[in-house]
């Protein structure tokens, strides 16, 4: 009896060990769906009113991404300062910077929602903070009807 037990513990533990964590699809570009009335958005040029900082975040997934953030979200001196959580600032970048808005991924794990990428003007693509986005019922889920998708005024202005 012993030895069946020991081997079905060994069993066990074989086919724990080699399963590993589940694989997480990559995300899906949903920046041509018309769901998300995104198309006519992408390609747009804009220039930050503030300065933005380029920061390394650790997603839910453990994979890092180049995010933009917002002042609230590296600057210590912002009277509503609440860092990004697993950040890391690689610079903060100057008023004046330029960004084009490129791409709409949907998230493909647990999370779901929906992400906007974007070009720095050397050609570094990062992840747009939601605060740089005007609200629409895609990144701002229950606190607006509105497909339309737009920027932040207080924070970029479209560029010449």
């Amino acid at each position: 009896m012993k030895t069946v037990i020991f081997g079905f513990m060994i069993m066990a533990m074989i086919t724990i060990l080699s399963c590993g964590p589940p694989m997480r699809r990559p995300d899906t570009d949903v920046t041509s769906s018309p769901e998300y009335n995104f198309k006519s958005f992408a390609g747009t040029v804009w220039k930050t009113k503030v300065e933005v900082a380029l920061a390394d975040l650790e997603q839910y997934t453990r994979k890092h991404d180049l995010n933009l953030l917002v002042p609230k979200h590296f600057d210590p001196t912002h009277p509503e300062y609440t860092p990004a959580h697993d950040m890391h600032i690689i610079s903060v970048l100057p008023v004046g910077t330029r960004l084009k808005i490129e791409r709409l991924m949907q998230d493909n794990g647990s999370w779901g929602g929906v992400r906007v990428t974007g070009s720095l003007e050397d050609g570094t693509v990062v992840y747009l903070e939601r605060g740089l986005l005007a609200k629409n019922r895609f990144i701002y889920p229950g606190s607006s009807d509105s497909k339309d998708w737009g920027v932040n005024p207080d924070l970029l202005e479209k560029a010449e």
